[in-house]
């Protein structure tokens, strides 16, 4: 993709117009507790780490993209942030809440990354999805054949108990999983 290209995603993906339908001022400060360590996968340039930061004590940004990481870390200068080019990277069993906003349907190495959550997860993890409807008639967002199910994700994270589903707007759901103990 060209440097103009992406230039106009990273615009889109931290704009306000983003916010009239996927506002995580309105649901995140409701799953995210001020002493959380929070691991954004997939931050893209910032968008949930910027408020983030104004709600965990710690936050790593992950991203596998380093034009993305370079505008996360240009959009989110706190000391409460860390930032990984691979979740790999991160410290084990240091998370308490995984988030995972528009990021984990792109993933081509899904049983790896899922590895991985559970690795730098605490006993008593967390994951936190938000993601798009799987519906035909939304032609916004990823094409259809990579959007995922709430039961898709059910599938993906069996370790994991789903304990609350929510709406986040017209073209998103959100999901909430406890780790099994």
């Amino acid at each position: 993709m060209e440097l103009k290209n992406y230039e106009k995603m990273i615009d889109f993906l931290m704009s306000d117009k983003r916010t009239q339908y996927e506002n995580p001022d309105l649901f995140l400060p409701r799953f995210v507790k001020n002493n959380d360590t929070v691991a954004d996968v997939g931050c893209g340039p910032g968008f949930y780490c910027i408020r983030l930061i104004k709600i965990a004590s710690k936050v790593y940004c992950i991203d596998t993209s380093e034009l993305m990481l370079d505008v996360a870390k240009k959009n989110c200068k706190s000391e409460k942030v860390q930032f990984f080019s691979s979740i790999s990277l991160v410290p084990s069993n240091t998370v308490d809440l995984v988030l995972m906003a528009n990021s984990f349907h792109d993933m081509e190495n899904k049983e790896e990354i899922y590895d991985e959550i559970k690795r730098i997860s605490k006993e008593n993890s967390r994951i936190f999805i938000v993601d798009w409807k799987k519906d035909p008639k939304i032609e916004k967002g990823p094409p259809y054949y990579l959007r995922m199910t709430e039961e898709d994700y059910i599938k993906r994270f069996p370790d994991y108990s789903l304990k609350e589903r929510f709406e986040i707007g017209p073209y998103h759901f959100g999901l909430l999983f406890e780790r099994k103990r």
